[in-house]
Formats: C-alpha cells, sequence, structure tokens
C-alpha cells in the first residue's frame, strides 16, 4: 500500500466517524445504522450488541436526551486494502429530560464521559463501515 491509498483510506476512516458522531447527536439511527455491516458489534456501557436491530435497540430503549459526541486524537491503522482498525478519543456531552435539539443553550456542568472508541473497519461494495465499535470509559461525571 503506497501512501495515498493509505491516506485516502485513513480520509474515508475520518468521515465514517463525523457520520457516525453526526447522526448519533442527530438522533438518525436509520443513517447511523448503515455506517455497520449487517453483523457488526456495537458495545456502550458494557453491553454488547451484535447486529442491526440490537445496535437500533440500543437507541430505542433509552431516553429522550441532547448529546454531543466530540471525538480527538483519531488513529487509523489499515490492515489491508480491506479491513483496517482504529481508536479514537471521545467526549460526550448529553442531558436527558424534556431538552430538545431547539432548546439551547442547556444548563450543563461537565461531560458525561472520557474515553475512547476501539474500532474494527471493513471495506464493502458501499464503502467502509464498522464491523466493530466498542467504547472505553475512562472518565465518568459523578453525581
Amino acid at each position: 500500500m503506497n501512501v495515498t491509498e493509505r491516506l485516502e483510506i485513513e480520509w474515508e476512516l475520518k468521515r465514517l466517524n463525523d457520520d457516525y458522531v453526526r447522526y448519533a447527536d442527530q438522533q438518525d439511527f436509520d443513517s447511523f445504522l448503515k455506517l455497520f455491516t449487517e453483523d457488526a458489534v456495537l458495545e456502550i456501557g458494557g453491553i454488547e450488541r451484535k447486529g442491526h436491530d440490537a445496535i437500533r435497540g440500543h437507541f430505542g430503549d433509552r431516553e429522550q436526551m441532547v448529546t454531543r459526541h466530540i471525538c480527538t486524537n483519531l488513529w487509523y491503522e489499515p490492515i489491508d486494502d480491506n479491513t483496517a482498525e482504529g481508536e479514537i478519543y471521545l467526549t460526550v456531552y448529553r442531558c436527558s429530560g424534556p431538552y430538545t435539539e431547539k432548546d439551547g443553550p442547556i444548563p450543563y456542568d461537565r461531560p458525561d464521559w472520557i474515553g475512547e472508541y476501539h474500532d474494527k473497519y471493513v471495506r464493502t461494495p458501499d464503502g467502509w463501515k464498522f464491523s466493530e465499535r466498542r467504547l472505553s470509559v475512562r472518565f465518568e461525571k459523578v453525581a
């Protein structure tokens, strides 16, 4: 793999991650699910969900909230032309309750979580997708 091919893969994986946080924050779960392979694993809060139906259930089960996912320190490692791994630092702000995207500014004091995503990616005929995404929380808001 030459430098141009590697940079192209890294750019496409960055876009995949950008779409992930955008769709999650906009609560556009139909678009969100298209970022995953059919048999993908998403692990959040120590709960592993496998496949589109299980991943969709994660969002259907939670209360109304407004979120912002802030991602930094994006690291990608192409394994070959069709698979890669990554690690993304994450800060999550969320406010549950009666607030919606139209409200604002929402009173808030600090992030809920700081951690990182540990990812596995696969290139499909429809582009790069998550085959696995696991959240490791390093810091958590204390009540």
